[in-house]
This record gives structure tokens, sequence and C-alpha cells, in this order.
């Protein structure tokens, strides 16, 4: 109970029981004064005492109504702004929605979208938990994607939610094809937050080509959009020129994504490539 409440309650309790006690009190005064002397006591109690006391109670009562009145504004206000708040939202929301509904049209995939409720508070590692589970028929090791391209895989399910791994989990490690060259490779995680794809040292892979998933490993089906090669990379396990190792720049921006779509297993994992 705030303060203003208490103060009300307290006041008209108060209130009450002070003008009983003063009814009786000035009903025994006056039974015990003489006719003329009852004209005199109720003239001098109107002038003196009724009319300022009245004037102060509903004085009292104003700033009360007012008090009332502000904190009831207030609530108000803060509804309008919270129902304002999340209109803005949703009409940021509506652009990425249509999006992923429209990619999800054009690519004939069984694809359910999700909302994502909570991530990782790693600095480089990408991994979220969405709104859906078992009860929506998502399974651990289902490509999760947006409209851009892959962004993880399923890596634990419950009934109704699940645990998405992302490209940049330092577990993760997807079979890539260059578009360009056909040439198979490994995509997996690099410490600070790079992706990184090995190849042959002679495969014929250069900047600006770009990235799908091979549909190798079972997990993701041929033909995802994963990212863009971007720089050349080196380090001693890479020594022999055995492998080459090339920086990525995935499609999707991992550290602004909102809402994703779970691809739902099925028997022919076999998407359109653009050639």
């Amino acid at each position: 109970m705030s303060i203003i409440d208490w103060f009300i309650r307290f006041f008209t309790v108060a209130k009450g029981l002070g003008s009983l006690i003063l009814c009786v009190v000035s009903c025994g005064i006056l039974l015990s004064l003489k006719a003329p002397e009852r004209q005199t006591f109720h003239d001098v109690m109107i002038s003196t005492f009724l009319y300022p006391a009245q004037a102060i109670l509903s004085r009292l009562n104003r700033t009360i109504r007012v008090f009332k009145e502000n904190d009831e504004l207030k609530e108000q206000n803060t509804s309008l702004r919270l129902e304002n708040d999340y209109l803005i939202q949703a009409i940021k929301e509506l652009p990425r929605v249509e999006q992923m509904e429209a990619f999800g049209a054009r690519s004939g995939l069984k694809l359910k979208m999700a909302q994502i409720s909570a991530e990782d508070p790693g600095r480089y590692s990408n991994n979220w938990v969405i709104n859906l589970g078992r009860e929506d028929s998502v399974d651990v090791n289902m490509p999760v994607m947006t409209a851009l391209g892959l962004v993880g895989r399923t890596a634990k399910s419950y009934h109704s939610h699940s645990l998405v791994q992302g490209l940049s989990d330092p577990n993760s490690k997807v079979s890539v094809l260059c578009n360009r060259s056909r040439v198979n490779g490994m995509l997996e995680s690099w410490p600070g937050g790079k992706l990184l794809v090995r190849f042959p040292a002679d495969a014929d892979v250069a900047k600006g080509d770009t990235l799908v998933t091979s549909g190798m490993g079972g997990v993701y089906p041929k033909g995802l959009m994963v990212g863009m090669v971007v720089d050349d990379h080196q380090d001693a396990s890479e020594s022999g020129d055995i492998l080459k190792g090339l920086v990525v720049k995935p499609f999707q921006n991992p550290y602004l994504v909102e809402e994703v779509f779970v691809l739902i297993r099925h028997d022919s994992w076999t998407v359109g490539l653009e050639k």
C-alpha cells in the first residue's frame, strides 16, 4: 500500500470518527445550555470552527484527489508507452518476417519460423535458445538459417524449446562446397570469432568465391548458402602445403539474428543451386 493510499484510508476513518465525536460533544453542550446561550454557542461554533474546518477538509480532499488522478495518469502513460514500444518493434519485425516467409515459399523446403528467446553471453560464440521444440517436430541436428544464409544447427531439443549451435561455436564443423569450382572444404570456427574454411593446398578457390553446404555428413542438405571467401589465412597446422586456410564472411551476420528458420529433416536434402 502506498503512502497516499494509507493516508486516504486514515483520513476517511478519522474524518468519520471525528465527526461523530464532534456531534456527541456539541449535543451534550447544547443540552446543558439555556436557550439564549445555545444560539450564541451555535454562532461561535459555525464561525470559528466549522467553516474553517470545512475549508481545510475540502482543500485536503482536492489535494488527495489530485494525487490519485496523478497516479492513475502515470499508470496510463506507462501502459501507453509499453504499447507504443511493442508496436514499433512489430513494425520493425514485419519486413524481416515477410522476407523469411518469401524465402520459405521460394525454396519449397519445410521450414518452421522460430523466435530467439535467449542467447549465449559469450563474446565470440553465437549460440541461441529458440521457442520451438519436439512438440513442433524439431529434433537435434536440424539446420537453422535465415533468408540470407545458414547460421547453425539444433544441438539439443526439448519439449518446447531447442538449443542452436552457431557456426562460430568451437565445436561446429560444416562440410562446404565452393560454388564456382565445386571443390569440397571444411568450415570451422577460429579463436576471435572468425570462420575459416580449409581446402587442399592446390584447390581452385579464391577471394570472392561463395560457399554452400556440400550435403556431406547428413546434417545439412546440399546448397544452403553459407558465406563468401574474403581473405587468406595461414597457421602452423597448414605446414607442408597440405591445406590452405581462407577467412569466410557469413552471409548472415550472427549478431543481427532475431528470427530464424528451422529446416525440418526429410528424405531428400536437395536444394537448387545458382551456378
